[in-house]
């Protein structure tokens, strides 16, 4: 039996297309055996398939590592299979869609984009700098120069909830740390910072968008209804 074949040929996975677990079937498998003479009891198997999602019928590659334990007569136990893999490209719940904001300023757009490309291709030193810099933009945006970046998200206090600002102060350490240690964040903490600045930036800009949007079409309708 030929290593190929002791993989599964249906796997359960993420599909960045269906938005959720799809069965994924594969259709073509390269590999290579290495057998090491000083490990005679095992193979070790690196290789390259292509999955098809069995709903959309959109491909992912899969890069994995397999070891195959051997018995004495150099026959694979298939049952004690160790087996690691990683899907290109990267599966959709590890990243974070771009969000819609009707009035961010451009130079906030783009760099909230930013920060969502550093996030999602992995960079976790780029990303945490770049949040620090979303805020410094921010408050920048509103126009309050006095003051460190400390002083300056203390300024906001009168805009937006204490909680928030408490929660920006962390951000601002955060950022600190990654310009100055060259350290990342953990990449739960920077899905955590990135969704905070989400919220105060739909709160600053497009709650106000909304509202007024409301207002308006609530007005047009009055004026097309006629008095009863």
């Amino acid at each position: 039996m030929t290593r190929s074949t002791l993989l599964p040929k249906t796997k359960s996975i993420f599909c960045n297309s269906c938005k959720r677990e799809t069965n994924h079937i594969c259709i073509a498998d390269h590999y290579h055996v290495d057998q090491d003479d000083d490990i005679p009891e095992e193979d070790e198997v690196t290789g390259f398939r292509l999955l098809i999602c069995a709903g959309c019928e959109n491909g992912t590659l899969e890069e994995y590592f397999a070891i195959y334990p051997l018995d004495e007569d150099g026959e694979v136990l298939a049952d004690t299979i160790e087996y690691e893999a990683r899907y290109y490209p990267d599966r959709g719940y590890l990243q974070i869609e771009t969000k819609q904001f009707k009035r961010l300023p451009p130079k906030l757009d783009g760099i909230y984009r930013e920060v969502l490309r550093a996030f999602n291709n992995d960079m976790g030193v780029l990303c945490a700098i770049g949040i620090r810099a979303l805020i410094e933009g921010i408050v920048a945006d509103r126009e309050i120069e006095n003051g460190n970046l400390e002083k300056k998200i203390e300024s906001l206090s009168g805009l937006l909830p204490k909680n928030i600002v408490s929660n920006l102060h962390s951000i601002r350490f955060m950022g600190n740390e990654a310009a100055h240690e060259l350290s990342a964040p953990a990449r739960d903490e920077l899905r955590l910072a990135i969704e905070i600045c989400e919220d105060l930036l739909n709160y600053l800009y497009d709650l106000d968008y909304k509202a007024s949007s409301l207002t308006e079409v609530r007005n047009k309708r009055k004026k097309q209804t006629p008095n009863a």
